[in-house]
């Protein structure tokens, strides 16, 4: 592709190197029919490799963006597959039976971490209401001794109704 454009130049250099100096200056006499074909041929030879570039450059493009796209799809299905075949191995088959086990170990302890709460709870009520029914069982004897000492047994003095227990 290229080769024709260097190809042109190189032709043009030996042409421009070869010609006949003038003498006292730097200068050169060359054929101006020759030369100017050479340089219309290196133009048409460039014009030609920068469209095959163009074209080579497009093809290139259009087939990167395909491998992507096929890359995109074989990735996509690796993943597919790979989570199909995890999803069916041994491993996956022990990890559900073992995460099986533990959710029902985490559901006897949770029952029995409950039933432990609810002994306490039940157990300090108990206590509260042994207290109180000591405590009522106190305030009757010292609401007795008062109406004996008191003679607050006449119901006309009585200020609140006795409690019966």
């Amino acid at each position: 592709m290229v080769e024709r454009t260097n190809e042109v130049l190189k032709q043009l250099h030996r042409l421009v190197a070869g010609a006949k100096a003038v003498p006292m200056s730097a200068s050169c006499m060359v054929n101006r029919a020759e030369v100017l074909a050479l340089i219309e041929q290196a133009a048409d030879a460039l014009q030609a490799d920068v469209g095959e570039a163009q074209r080579v450059t497009a093809t290139s493009l259009e087939t990167l963006e395909r491998a992507q796209a096929e890359a995109a799809q074989i990735i996509a299905s690796a993943e597919e597959r790979a989570v199909y075949l995890t999803s069916q191995t041994p491993v996956m088959e022990a990890a559900r039976s073992k995460a099986a086990q533990l959710e029902a170990k985490a559901l006897a302890d949770v029952e029995a971490l409950r039933r432990e709460a609810d002994s306490y709870v039940d157990a300090r009520i108990a206590s509260f209401e042994a207290g109180l029914q000591k405590t009522m069982s106190q305030v009757r004897t010292m609401r007795d001794r008062l109406a004996t000492r008191s003679a607050l047994d006449d119901t006309s003095t009585q200020a609140l109704p006795r409690m019966q227990g």
